[in-house]
């Protein structure tokens, strides 16, 4: 889509935007994320150098302060709000346009199982063979799920994410456009909630990996194959979760954090930063397991 097409159907009419430079974007994201041909804000020098290092931004929404310093490759659009503007084309393409996708109507395969009291939007869902549904579980628009996947009473699939954008003195709830897949042979136990994802595209759960109860998967979220999360876990949005992880009941993961495969997060960690393949950690916040224990032997 071009710059200047968007600015004029989503914000035009709302305040003053100008178009310094058009543009061609496919996609929308923050400055940190990785989706092809992003729109994005820029609304503080300090972020600069993350714009400066994502080869997938192609236009930039920022102030006409910020725009001398914006590579001359981008398409840019100057606005005295950079953050509202971008959160008004980020509306007007998900609620009056196809950019994030066309709707279809609900297809559910005969061998899927879904009790009486179980809800499943009309439209956007996808459930493959041989899935369970369990009694009041609420499956929103948007949701793909794959072949034998099991889905236990309570839970939410494709819940709108918790994010909101203090601009001025208003909180603005941002739309999540996006949606939720569970790969084959998922199982996600009781009173879990999986939200959808915020730009297009879908928070993933891959192949063979299972869920305790009360486990809270947000926005974007991606993990790999045969994990495990244990009871009240908890992923905060955009996390990138590799294979074969373990993460212990109660912990929790922070925004936009790695963990490679074969990770371990013990009981009750709370991890802020990347996790390497292989490593374990524990505490709060997470280190090393082998030198959180030592600290405890030195403190008791």
């Amino acid at each position: 889509m071009r710059l200047s097409e968007a600015v004029i159907c989503a914000v035009a009419e709302k305040s003053a935007i100008t178009i310094r430079k058009d543009g061609e974007f496919s996609s929308l994201g923050l400055v940190s994320h990785q989706t092809p041909a992003m729109l994005v804000f820029l609304e503080h020098a300090r972020h600069l150098p993350a714009l400066l290092r994502n080869s997938h931004i192609a236009c930039v929404v920022t102030t006409d302060q910020l725009a001398d310093i914006v590579p001359a490759n981008y398409g840019v659009a100057i606005s005295a709000c950079p953050r509202q503007t971008f959160y008004d084309i980020h509306d007007h393409l998900a609620r009056k346009t196809d950019f994030y996708g066309i709707a279809y109507a609900t297809h559910i395969e005969d061998s899927a199982e879904i009790a009486r009291t179980a809800y499943v939007a009309d439209s956007n869902v996808r459930v493959g063979k041989r899935v369970r549904i369990e009694p009041n579980v609420t499956i929103h628009e948007r949701v793909v799920i794959d072949d034998d996947v099991i889905i236990r009473a309570g839970s939410v699939i494709g819940a709108e994410g918790f994010a909101f954008n203090l601009i001025g003195c208003s909180i603005i709830p941002i739309l999540h456009a996006g949606g939720v897949r569970l790969h084959s042979r998922v199982e996600v136990q009781s009173n879990c909630c999986i939200d959808k994802s915020v730009f297009g595209g879908f928070t993933e759960i891959g192949e063979d990996t299972k869920l305790d109860n009360f486990v809270q998967i947000a926005h974007n979220v991606k993990i790999g194959r045969r994990c495990r999360l244990g009871a009240g876990a908890m992923l905060a949005g955009s996390v990138t979760i590799g294979d074969d992880v373990f993460v212990g009941p109660k912990a929790s993961v922070s925004t936009e954090v790695r963990v490679g495969h074969c990770a371990t997060l013990s009981i009750g960690s709370v991890v802020t930063k990347e996790v390497a393949p292989g490593a374990r950690v524990s505490g709060n916040f997470a280190i090393e397991h082998a030198k959180f224990i030592e600290f405890i032997k030195k403190i008791r």
